[in-house]
């Protein structure tokens, strides 16, 4: 009913019931779909691959591919080699990352009213930001009528690995490589559950609970009541991806925008690098395909063909041409003020139907279209970055000689390897050494909340108890199957 969706509709002569992941987690979905042994005619795959695979409920796609007329160019050799899986198929197309210049993918997160009153430190340590917070509550104990709330984290569901393994591996100058940490020089893959930079992140847990001022319904909260507390701005402090908590940072900038979130990028002492913005990559593991169900193959793929034509693209993207943007003298995509605003408005965005069908995104956003020589997403324009602030974030880069939120991260990079999370994807569901891996996750769950709400003295026994029960489990073979797979693909990076 978007303005973008007609257009689509109209260009492909497709219509699309669209169903959406609400209150599921995405694997505990599948495994219904699985059962039912009955798909959407497409789906996304995201961390659920590895059981779509093994239940066989994707069409390949080789043949397709090789006869498209739009969807051939979208992908290198490179990239068509990473969404090949073992059996020499491609089951889904794989998802191209492009870097945000204006805010961090993920971070360690501090009020503006906290910074505003510590005179706007530089943050760099685990311990710093630890004590900010502690001292900001000390300091403000309440708002708006409401206890303040030292930190909170998600627990719900696959949100939960914020906290099973998504927070620690940065403090120590790893990438996000999902359960796993990652030497960039020798590829070699290691679970994150039980090493000692974990452990550091549950003392903080433990620190926070046994002061008093860490969220008391952490642990039995749903993802929806998370973002409403972050929304409220009684939080001090977390570490969480920016897109995870995306709604409620909207409802914080409405309500009151002097205490927004502000990331930082957090390392525990004598760490000397920090790779929160992580690669540019193409990931393979993961991605958009056709199901066993589709009636219509032939049909399905011809409408995904379509989209992914240089036209579709930029609709999907930049909205429809006079109304959300209009063609520069030299064949560029120009917006106007108005339209900028428009396009940093995310009610507009969602009534526009401009970035609402995401898993169309085929070709990469950070290359220029072949015809107009376009960078695909108004997002990853110069422009873009200098309109996107409003005038309190302005203000508030100032006291920071930023011109960013970037600005005191280090750049993304050319990625070297697969991420570990997509090779974590792409391993079949019925795998032992892939059981191993959940089990620990499983295990993981059961021990941060004890973890966090033990008393100090107790703290050790809590987690010679937890490391014991992983050291039963058949870890370092997950760990010998991440490498070899990391390895394999290595090639495909250079």
């Amino acid at each position: 009913d978007t303005p973008v969706g007609k257009y689509l509709a109209e260009k492909t002569n497709v219509d699309l019931e669209i169903e959406y992941l609400v209150g599921s987690d995405v694997r505990q979905k599948a495994s219904l779909l699985i059962a039912a042994g009955e798909y959407p005619d497409m789906m996304t795959t995201s961390d659920a691959s590895g059981d779509f695979k093994a239940a066989g409920a994707f069409i390949p796609l080789n043949d397709y591919i090789a006869n498209s007329t739009n969807m051939k160019d979208c992908y290198t050799n490179s990239q068509m080699k990473l969404m090949t899986q073992e059996d020499g198929n491609i089951y889904w197309f794989g998802s191209h990352a492009s870097e945000n210049a204006v805010y961090p993918a993920a971070g360690y997160y501090l009020n503006m009213d906290l910074l505003k009153q510590a005179d706007y430190p530089e943050v760099k340590y685990f311990d710093q930001w630890q004590q900010l917070i502690i001292d900001y509550v000390a300091a403000n104990p309440t708002y708006n009528g409401q206890s303040t709330i030292g930190v909170s984290e998600p627990t719900e569901a696959w949100r939960a690995s914020a906290v099973q393994y998504g927070g620690s591996r940065f403090l120590v100058g790893y990438q996000n490589d999902g359960l796993t940490i990652v030497n960039p020089d020798t590829l070699e893959a290691k679970v994150i559950m039980d090493q000692d930079f974990q452990k550091e992140f549950c003392k903080m847990l433990n620190t926070m609970w046994n002061l008093g001022i860490a969220d008391p319904e952490m642990f039995m909260q749903t993802d929806e009541q998370y973002q409403a507390k972050i929304g409220s701005g009684r939080i001090a402090g977390l570490y969480d991806q920016r897109s995870m908590i995306q709604v409620g940072l909207d409802a914080l900038e409405a309500a009151d925008p002097s205490r927004m979130l502000v990331a930082f990028p957090v390392v525990l002492e004598g760490v000397t690098t920090e790779r929160y913005r992580g690669p540019r990559n193409f990931t393979g593991g993961s991605g958009f395909g056709i199901s066993v169900s589709c009636k219509d193959p032939d049909r399905a793929f011809q409408f995904l063909d379509d989209l992914a034509s240089e036209d579709c693209q930029i609709v999907l993207r930049w909205g429809v041409e006079g109304t959300d943007y209009s063609v520069g003298e030299d064949g560029s995509l120009v917006k106007t003020d108005d339209q900028w605003k428009q396009y940093n408005d995310i009610n507009y965005k969602q009534s526009s139907g401009i970035e609402q069908l995401s898993w169309f995104y085929f070709r990469p956003g950070l290359e220029a279209l072949p015809t107009s020589g376009t960078v695909l997403s108004p997002s990853n324009t110069a422009e873009f970055a200098s309109r996107a602030y409003e005038d309190y974030e302005k203000e508030f880069l100032t006291h920071y000689n930023a011109q960013t939120f970037c600005d005191w991260f280090n750049p993304s990079y050319n990625a070297m390897y697969e991420p570990g999370w997509s090779i974590r994807q792409r391993i079949d569901t019925i795998d032992p050494r892939k059981i191993a891996g959940e089990t620990a996750l499983e295990i993981t769950l059961e021990y941060v909340p004890k973890l966090a709400q033990c008393k100090p003295e107790e703290f050790d026994n809590v987690w010679n108890e937890f490391a014991g029960k992983l050291a039963d489990l058949p870890l370092r073979e997950y760990e010998a199957l991440v490498t070899e797979m990391l390895q394999a693909g290595a090639e495909n990076y250079k």
